[in-house]
Parts: structure tokens; C-alpha cells; sequence
């Protein structure tokens, strides 16, 4: 998108839903206009498509990739958005070392 500044984004996160898959990541962005902030967004795209689908939140994003109509939100929705929620907020994953590398002899 032009004029935007991608600082921070999270591992993308897939998620289950009966319309297909979900990955799901988290961006921090700001506007190049003088005085802008920094801003967390969700992204969102389903399985297979190109376009992703920019909200200020997971649950919109999630939404609009699952093109559902705005307003009373299925049971599924707050399921994924829950799973999302817990692998994004949690600690960073360890790089895993392959088995043996730490293992050299000088």
C-alpha cells in the first residue's frame, strides 16, 4: 500500500474455519504524514487467494476474508479468533536447532 510503514509482523497463524483455512498475521504499521503513530492491524487471507484483507482487529479480518456480512458474528468465528489471539499474544517459538549441530568437538 503506498504511503505505509510495515515496522513489526507476526508468523502467520492458520486457523480452521467451515469456509476453508485462514492465515492470519498481525502488522504494525503508520501513515508517512507528519505526526502519524504506530497502529496494530490484523490481515487476513483464506487458503488459495492473493488478496489479503486489512482490519483493525483479527475478528475483522478473519471476517471479511471469510466474506461474511457485517453484524451477528457464527459461534465459529470467536473460536478462531480465540485460537488466533493465543499463538499471536504468546512467546516467540525457540529457533530449533537440528539434532547434533551443538555437538562439534574443537
Amino acid at each position: 500500500m503506498v504511503g505505509r510503514a510495515v515496522a513489526k509482523r507476526s508468523e502467520p497463524v492458520m486457523v480452521a474455519t467451515p469456509r476453508g483455512s485462514v492465515e492470519v498475521i498481525r502488522q504494525q504499521w503508520r501513515s508517512q504524514r507528519a505526526g502519524s503513530r504506530w497502529e496494530w492491524e490484523g490481515v487476513a487471507r483464506r487458503r488459495g487467494q492473493r488478496d489479503w484483507q486489512q482490519a483493525a482487529s483479527a475478528r475483522e479480518a478473519i471476517r471479511r476474508a471469510t466474506l461474511l456480512a457485517p453484524g451477528k458474528q457464527p459461534g465459529w468465528l470467536t473460536d478462531a479468533v480465540a485460537e488466533v489471539e493465543r499463538e499471536l499474544s504468546g512467546p516467540p517459538a525457540e529457533p530449533v536447532e537440528p539434532p547434533g549441530a551443538g555437538d562439534e568437538a574443537d
